[in-house]
């Protein structure tokens, strides 16, 4: 049973792997003949992709997302750690942007990145549009309505229809 059970996982494992040298590889870019392709793909995986979004590739995720419905995935689009990543309905990601659902405690002078890894949760809401090569920390909430500027690393929770920017983002202004 045990070795079934090693063999199903391998199995499992060259598929998801399988399945992201596709998006990455095959089919990225933006064929609109791709679209569902990959979000079929990204389904294999375990991700959960809402109807009508699509996603440019090449993407780098090491476990399985949630992606609400009509999304714009841009390219380079990379999620790291072992948190959970979750984005509503009808948000805009541009390329380049990074989400981080993980972390370490910060140890000794030996070495700082200690112990075992700390998973996060990253949530964006409904109609939200993230800048290029903006940065997203762990534990952030970015809710509805809300533009994260190009470049800015949003390091908290962001409140709804407002525009951020900057490192650390902060508040630029309200929005209608």
């Amino acid at each position: 049973m045990k070795e079934l059970i090693l063999r199903l996982t391998h199995y499992i494992g060259i598929k998801k792997r399988f399945s992201i040298f596709l998006i990455n590889k095959v089919f990225k870019g933006v064929n609109p003949r791709f679209f569902s392709i990959k979000a079929k793909l990204l389904r294999t995986y375990g991700c959960q992709v809402g109807v009508g979004t699509k996603i440019v590739g090449p993407i780098l995720i090491n476990k399985p997302i949630e992606i609400g419905d009509h999304c714009w995935i841009g390219r380079n689009f990379q999620v790291h750690g072992n948190g959970t990543f979750r984005m509503g309905n009808k948000c805009d990601i541009a390329p380049d942007v990074t989400i981080l659902t993980g972390s370490h405690e910060i140890g000794s002078h030996d070495r700082r990145a200690s112990g075992s890894g700390i998973p996060l949760t990253v949530l964006i809401g409904d109609g939200c549009w993230i800048g290029a090569r903006a940065t997203i920390l762990g534990d952030a909430e970015i809710h509805d309505g809300v533009v994260v500027a190009a470049c800015a690393c949003v390091v908290g929770n962001v409140e709804k229809d407002v525009l951020v920017a900057g490192v650390p983002a902060r508040k630029i202004r309200d929005l209608e």
